[in-house]
């Protein structure tokens, strides 16, 4: 018996996950279902050849977790796609972009090699920046280098609530796409320089923008290494926090906006609603409240590039169907939608949270 045997032999073929994986909605004939991912453990574990469909597969996948939460024998779906994922890379049979990106993030501290020299571009002379505190803040790869806007917003409503974070002048990748890809050595080799240098600090608690960031430096760098002795905190209940103290007064911005949600922190989803009901925001609901990635990550865009922006392209028509403006909470969801509308010559009208929430307290 191998592992997941049981749990994949418990599924009762009821076909939920089909209904709610991404790729699924935008492939035809159910040729890439979560269903079928799983079913071929059995010959990636004993090394056998796969069709192209079926090691295609394996890799069409954000593991958003939307598979997960509607299975209804609780079959850990995302946990088997990464298994089969580690083993195809110890077997030299992962895709080369997913190698090459991982290698990326080890040698560079970026999924993109993007140049380290640049990752501080967003600083400005605006900002108050400590050059020691208790508080660190984290703005992650696709802020640092492509969504500057959210550090610069985050960082402003931090100093009007009162609080002056430092930067970590050696900021990492945190190593998600390692672990979506089953690079599971790496990613522990990662973590522990990562978790040694940010308590090197003195850093009490870490503030992250990105909730990937956050979920893999809180949840899997105690699995991966050991428990940090740093507290960390995603920006947006930060932002509830220090609003219901009074510390960031609102005040109404007319906009009629749909929301995309971040599938990493999709337990929080009422929070985001309730700071833009705060700022007197109308919103309607994207795909009527589903749970739908924006097609990004975990290697889907770079492998599949075309699949991955027709997932990204739901998002921009359901809300350009209901409202002037999309707003985020996840920079890599801006990061991949802004970059699939501007490959397609598509107008785009798209804000982060914290963009919104800086314009609606300093009336910047």
């Amino acid at each position: 018996m191998h592992k997941f045997q049981i749990e994949i032999s418990s599924c009762i073929d009821c076909k939920k996950c089909w209904d709610v994986c991404p790729v699924n909605m935008v492939t035809e004939d159910n040729r890439f279902t979560p269903q079928g991912k799983i079913d071929v453990l059995g010959k990636v574990i004993l090394g056998e050849e796969l069709t192209k469909d079926e090691f295609d597969n394996i890799y069409l996948s954000t593991r958003c977790g939307a598979c997960d939460d509607v299975c209804p024998v609780n079959i850990p779906i995302t946990e088997i796609i990464q298994y089969e994922r580690e083993l195809l890379a110890k077997q030299g049979r992962e895709p080369q972009k997913t190698t090459a990106i991982s290698r990326n993030i080890i040698e560079r501290n970026s999924p993109g090699s993007m140049d380290p020299s640049t990752r501080f571009d967003w600083v400005s002379e605006d900002l108050e920046i400590a050059e020691s505190s208790d508080i660190a803040y984290m703005a992650g790869c696709w802020v640092a280098h492509s969504q500057p806007q959210i550090a610069q917003s985050t960082i402003k409503l931090l100093n009007h609530a009162g609080i002056k974070p430092m930067i970590m002048k050696e900021e990492k990748c945190c190593g998600l796409f390692l672990i979506d890809n089953g690079h599971l050595e790496e990613a522990a080799e990662h973590a522990k320089k990562y978790v040694d240098y940010i308590e090197s600090l003195g850093a009490k608690k870490v503030i992250a923008s990105c909730p990937g960031c956050y979920l893999i430096l809180k949840n899997e760098y105690a699995k991966l290494y050991r428990e940090p002795e740093f507290e960390v905190e995603y920006t947006l209940p930060l932002f509830k926090q220090l609003i219901d103290e009074g510390k960031l007064n609102p005040k109404k911005l007319d906009y009629k906006v749909a929301l995309r949600d971040a599938c990493p922190v999709r337990d929080m989803k009422d929070m985001p609603r309730s700071i833009l009901s705060g700022m007197g925001v109308e919103l309607n609901e994207l795909f009527d409240g589903k749970q739908v990635c924006c097609g990004g990550p975990a290697g889907l865009k770079p492998n599949f590039p075309e699949i991955s922006a027709d997932i990204a392209m739901m998002s921009v028509e359901d809300y350009k169907d209901r409202t002037d403006m999309l707003v985020s909470y996840c920079p890599f969801c801006m990061h991949h939608i802004g970059g699939v509308c501007g490959s397609q010559d598509v107008k785009l009208e798209m804000k982060d949270i914290s963009e919104l929430l800086a314009e609606s307290v300093l009336d910047k």
